[in-house]
């Protein structure tokens, strides 16, 4: 379960949405030429390995062949993240791909896995900082609302907010967090993608109250360090940085996955950046990427301090 979009405790970048189709267009053409189970058929011939017909590749090498063992536990601490808004190696997050494009493959009217996969590439997209991704995520969660709609489809609909938030569309993330908010009002995750929308809409005062919403939800072990991840993001756009860098010391200690003490290690650095503190900023970017090798925050601020270090 960036939370690119930002992840929790980065700062989002200012400036206007990118230009796009019209949502509501988009699903009334699926409606019309695609309905029912050949909108799913459809959606699979747009991506090469998915659709019917696809040739298998050939037998790994004994390297890749380890990795194929590997990648179902990986796919499943990536499935975990992706649906409660939790960090993910990349890796993982391309384990958990493979595993829903064959999924929807076999059965193309599951929601769920169409909602599981568009959420999988946004986070991938971010994590790569390449857009490639996207247009398949969108419509891989188009097709999971062509399958449930939305008043009963939630991950499709926190998918779309995250899409969102990636590109920089702060007003139609704003939207699909709230229809979250009122179909799942406990789950901590659309409070977080609100609180960036509103810091992209420059509308500080809904901010405030989505964070103190948040801080009410008493959120569980699992939860709690990406929720004090938020709470140090919050804290730092309000300049209170001591209390930034406590409420990331304390997420970093409490994660549980690799991926996600490294993105918040990766935090800590920055902030150490921020603050001049340039042997501190790269002791936390080097203990992030033992971490994770493949953080995409801690290498480009590893660079920056070491540029800066002379």
């Amino acid at each position: 379960m960036d939370n690119r979009v930002s992840e929790p405790g980065t700062s989002l970048p200012s400036g206007p949405p990118a230009p796009r189709r019209s949502r509501r267009l988009l699903r009334r053409v699926l409606v019309t030429a695609l309905s029912g189970g050949v909108v799913a058929g459809a959606v699979l011939a747009m991506w090469p390995g998915i659709g019917p017909g696809t040739t298998s590749p050939p037998a790994p090498g004994p390297r890749a062949h380890r990795a194929q063992l590997r990648a179902p536990a990986q796919a499943a601490l990536a499935l975990t993240a992706v649906t409660t808004g939790m960090p993910a190696t990349l890796p993982a997050l391309t384990a958990l791909i493979g595993q829903q494009e064959q999924r929807v493959r076999a059965q193309p009217q599951d929601a769920k896995a169409w909602a599981v996969l568009g959420t999988a590439y946004v986070e991938r997209g971010r994590a790569t900082a390449g857009s490639a991704d996207f247009p398949r995520a969108e419509k891989a969660l188009e097709t999971s609302l062509q399958a449930v709609d939305e008043e009963q489809n939630v991950q499709a609909l926190d998918g779309l907010t995250a899409l969102s938030l990636a590109r920089r569309d702060y007003t139609e993330a704003k939207r699909y967090a709230e229809q979250v908010q009122e179909l799942a009002p406990a789950r901590w995750s659309s409070y977080s993608q609100l609180i960036d929308a509103d810091t992209g809409l420059g509308d500080y005062d809904a901010v405030g109250d989505s964070f103190d919403k948040l801080m009410a939800l008493k959120p569980g072990a699992a939860e709690r360090p990406a929720v004090m991840a938020r709470a140090a993001a919050v804290y730092r756009n309000r300049g209170w940085r001591e209390d930034a860098v406590a409420q990331l010391t304390d997420a970093a200690a409490a994660a549980r996955t690799p991926a996600e003490q490294a993105a918040y290690l990766a935090q800590l650095g920055q902030l150490a950046f921020e603050r001049g503190d340039l042997q501190d900023a790269l002791r936390h970017y080097d203990a992030a990427l033992r971490q994770d090798a493949a953080q995409p925050a801690a290498p480009a601020g590893r660079a920056r301090v070491l540029a800066a270090l002379g």
